[in-house]
């Protein structure tokens, strides 16, 4: 086959996928659930190209969305109490998805907790979408693709996005960076694991819930935590501590209103999803040095192996990193030439 026979069928393969790309955008903002999953998959898993070219392509919101950032120690209820609080925002009328971060295997990358029986009962029940997102070993309690999920959700016209992180310890902080509003999911009886986590996700708070308050202990919890709040509390807005139950779904009403307030605070101070626009420009700056970097130098890498070439260095044969340095020396001035 001719080079340009090559050519001409590169063009319609790729036209064939922009007219995929543009059915898709539009069924992502006709919140059609089907469309939403598949964009998801695609900057989750595929082509970088194709992310680049989908996120493009649904452009800034129209509308911001709040994304609210649920976190906590693993075990203390947080997919339940994600599956009331979700349901009782779209009873109010207030559109909301979910995205659950999630281990992965360390086999296959996927999800190792993506069934979620109870809270995708839940939020089917009330017409939410629901998805969960491997971590792909990605540190700090999130996904590296939960930024692009986040721009699909909200392009779907979503007024809230709520994400589970990973069971979040005193490290697991990068939810900061994505999330407007943080909440942290406590239960009573944790003692001494208080202490642990203070010093790290309690700082970065702004909301705090003491979950399963039917158990014995619970208004004592709540209180330790409030002493805890009011120690720390230099700033305007002032962190609330609220107690929640599944066996009492009024309880959330009152978790509801704390959310809703800390949304129209940032509001008031023009600050709603301005961390979120600097982590979106950190990686799709990661991205672009990685595609057009360290790919090539990695090639490049592969064919000084294979080749058998040595590089001017004497010593490249025993420092690697005095390789690394010549092959980046190297395609420095590649590059500037």
């Amino acid at each position: 086959m001719s080079k340009k026979e090559l050519q001409r069928q590169e063009r319609r393969s790729w036209g064939r996928i922009e007219t995929n790309i543009n059915e898709l955008v539009s069924g992502v903002k006709e919140n059609k659930f089907s469309s939403i999953a598949r964009a998801i998959s695609m900057v989750e898993d595929e082509d970088p190209l194709l992310r680049k070219d989908i996120l493009r392509k649904i452009g800034a919101p129209t509308k911001k969305a709040h994304v609210v950032g649920i976190t906590g120690p693993p075990g203390i209820g947080k997919s339940t109490l994600i599956g009331n609080l979700s349901s009782g925002m779209m009873t109010r009328g207030i559109r909301n998805a979910v995205l659950a971060i999630d281990a992965s295997s360390p086999f296959t990358g996927g999800s190792l907790l993506g069934n979620r029986i109870r809270m995708q009962d839940k939020l089917r029940d009330s017409h939410v979408f629901m998805r969960s997102l491997a971590n792909r070993g990605e540190k700090g309690g999130l996904s590296r693709s939960a930024i692009g999920a986040v721009r699909i959700l909200e392009a779907a016209g979503n007024q809230e996005i709520i994400i589970e992180t990973v069971g979040a310890g005193q490290a697991d902080l990068d939810i900061m960076n994505l999330a407007d509003t943080i909440v942290l999911v406590l239960a009573p009886g944790l003692g001494d694991e208080i202490q642990a986590i203070k010093a790290g996700i309690m700082e970065i708070s702004h909301i705090f819930v003491i979950n399963k308050m039917d158990r014995e202990g619970a208004y004592f919890a709540m209180k330790d935590i409030e002493d805890i709040v009011s120690m720390d509390d230099h700033s305007d807005w002032k962190r609330p501590v609220v107690g929640t139950t599944s066996k009492d779904n009024e309880s959330y009403n009152s978790l509801i209103e704390a959310i809703l307030s800390h949304r129209k605070y940032l509001e008031m101070n023009n600050s709603l999803s301005v961390k979120r626009k600097f982590m979106e420009m950190e990686t799709a700056l990661e991205d672009e040095i990685n595609e057009n970097i360290t790919s090539k130098l990695k090639k490049k890498l592969i064919e000084v192996q294979t080749s058998g070439n040595k590089l001017s260095n004497d010593k490249s044969d025993e420092d690697p990193f005095s390789v690394a340095e010549e092959l980046l020396k190297n395609f420095l001035e590649y590059s500037v030439e």
